[in-house]
């Protein structure tokens, strides 16, 4: 019996070799091969964001939360911890765990902690980065209900947190809430246990506006000399206060425990829906740290112009606290980035390609969820400014520095473009505006006679360096005045003032900061805030359809060339045959 012989796959029915088919094997490999070779660089482009950390500051920490979801959708891993300033300063300082830092307070100067040591033995900078309010939440029972609707002013908020005033229903918190049934409960006072930037700008305020309470609590406490701000706010001898870790841990345990009272950024309050103390400005009413309230107190920042400095853009709040806009939050500051601008044991230019790209989107994309987290976003001189010293830093990439020069080049040009997108400026400003000033509401109680003069052109004007545009004011602060005028100027109070006849005084609106007669129902409301979450961003190379993008569909159509081509040409030859 004759066996039939199988035909081979690769044979026709004459017993040749198939050659067309195994050209399709190969234009198959090819396309596989082709599809490696254009998703090479996308790997490459990814692996330049190398994974960074840092440490520090949990008065900002939402903030930099927030950036880090933004940015990790992207491929940009970024770790923080909230730890405190004075542990994220030191980490910095000593290379371990923290390739930048954030703080409130400089290494050194007049604002700084004499208990902090530490100081960098290779070359950084300093940058502002998040603006913000330290605000009063409390938790408050009143007839059975949660309060949500207490006011206080600075003198009554000073004595609470020097030990003074500890009960409820204490003669000076009554006048500030006439009518309202407080509680005859102790105050217990919730303070941060660990070295802490909020801590250092808190007593600071204590020590500049009340020296006299300052120092009493120094006296009683032995935990400071009264004559500088502290990091690590002193509880010895005080029965009353209750020291917890972090901004989370405060604003927990005030959350959890009737008649407590803490000090902490605005977006701590905010994220569990708990109210803060309505604090009393110099003006007479009553407000809490919104977006807007923030911009108009930190118009009187003081920032240091001087390059030279080691101290470069940190601020000074001595007007801050006493300025006379019905607007303004008393209690507002910054909190700035630490940043290397030279290679250390354990930072790398790679290193720096990702710091720059983190950090350049936290000052323009980042900041415009700042106002509904509980901050305020950052005036374009500042951001500016910073930009600048972003460029300073080892190995940012050419797409983060294209990205510095648009933003610079639109903004101060009024090309019509908005590359950076942070909601305080537009192109053409003056670099010294904040926009947001313009649009901030001003305190029930206060009528068109009352706002007038916080309406006057130059009133959203920032200190600061103005990038030679001649408009901004000058280095040393001004107030709500226009170019050049130093001081206060046109339409700005001098800081404090009460007169009626001073230029640019709330008129007789004006109130006794203590009593709050006038304001009785001036409070300042806001709205609540959702968790943290991501939201769109674009890299610095995706200004459009750029390399990438045309690399993924190149990468696209070698897939689909993959999928299809070996069954098309296989029903080509069929059909040839």
């Amino acid at each position: 019996m004759t066996r039939s012989t199988p035909q081979p796959r690769d044979r026709d029915r004459a017993g040749t070799t198939r050659p067309r088919r195994r050209g399709a094997r190969l234009l198959a490999l090819a396309a596989i091969a082709g599809i490696f070779a254009l998703t090479m660089p996308l790997s490459a482009a990814a692996a330049q964001y190398q994974r960074i950390s840092g440490e520090g500051s949990s008065w900002a920490g939402n903030a930099v939360a927030q950036w880090q979801a933004d940015v990790k959708s992207r491929g940009v891993t970024v770790d923080y911890t909230p730890n405190g300033s004075s542990t994220g300063r030191k980490s910095f300082a000593q290379k371990v765990n923290a390739q930048f830092a954030v703080s409130e307070i400089p290494y050194r100067g007049d604002t700084a902690d004499p208990k902090d040591t530490s100081y960098p033995d290779f070359g950084f900078s300093m940058m502002p980065m998040v603006a913000g309010g330290t605000s009063f939440m409390y938790n408050l029972p009143v007839n059975g209900n949660r309060y949500e609707s207490l006011n206080l002013s600075q003198d009554a908020a000073a004595k609470i947190f020097t030990g003074q005033i500890t009960q409820w229903n204490d003669g000076a918190i009554a006048a500030d809430n006439p009518g309202v049934n407080l509680p005859a409960a102790p105050i217990t006072v919730v303070v941060r246990s660990e070295g802490s930037g909020a801590t250092a700008q808190f007593t600071l305020w204590l020590q500049r506006q009340f020296p006299s309470y300052y120092a009493s609590l120094c006296k009683t406490t032995g935990g400071c000399d009264g004559a500088h701000a502290t990091s690590y706010f002193p509880t010895s001898n005080l029965k009353n206060f209750v020291a917890q870790n972090g901004s989370t841990g405060v604003t927990k345990y005030t959350e959890s425990t009737p008649y407590t009272i803490n000090y902490d950024e605005y977006s701590y309050s905010q994220a569990v829906g708990f109210p803060v103390a309505n604090l009393k400005n110099a003006a007479g009413f009553y407000t809490v740290p919104t977006d807007t309230a923030v911009a108009v107190a930190l118009t009187q920042a003081k920032i240091n112009t001087d390059p030279a400095s080691e101290n470069y853009l940190a601020q000074d709040l001595s007007a801050v606290y006493a300025y006379g806009d019905p607007r303004s939050y008393a209690l507002s500051a910054y909190s700035y980035f630490m940043v290397p601008t030279q290679e250390t044991p354990v930072f790398k230019n790679a290193h720096g390609a990702s710091l720059g790209f983190f950090t350049q989107y936290a000052l323009c994309e980042g900041q415009q969820t700042m106002g509904t987290l509980g901050y305020s976003p950052l005036p374009m001189n500042l951001v500016l400014a910073a930009m600048e010293q972003i460029r300073k830093v080892p190995g940012v990439d050419a797409d983060t520095i294209a990205k510095l020069d648009a933003v610079k080049n639109s903004t101060l040009g009024a090309d019509g473009g908005n590359p950076c997108n942070n909601p305080t400026f537009k192109p053409g400003d003056s670099p010294s505006h904040n926009n947001l000033v313009d649009t901030a509401p001003f305190p029930a109680g206060c009528d068109a006679a009352c706002q007038a003069p916080w309406k006057l052109a130059g009133a959203g004007v920032n200190a600061g360096p103005d990038f030679g545009a001649g408009t901004g004011a000058p280095a040393t602060g001004g107030g709500a005045g226009g170019a050049g005028t130093g001081g206060a100027g046109t339409g700005g109070a001098a800081p404090g003032t009460t007169d009626p006849n001073a230029v640019g005084a709330a008129s007789t609106e004006v109130c006794d900061p203590d009593t709050g007669v006038c304001t009785s129902d001036s409070e300042l409301t806001a709205g609540g805030v959702g968790a943290v979450k991501s939201v769109p961003v674009v890299l610095a190379t995706q200004n459009g359809w750029a390399g990438q993008q045309t690399l993924m569909a190149l990468a696209l159509i070698g897939l689909a060339a993959v999928l299809v081509t070996p069954p098309l040409t296989s029903q080509f030859l069929r059909r040839r045959r």
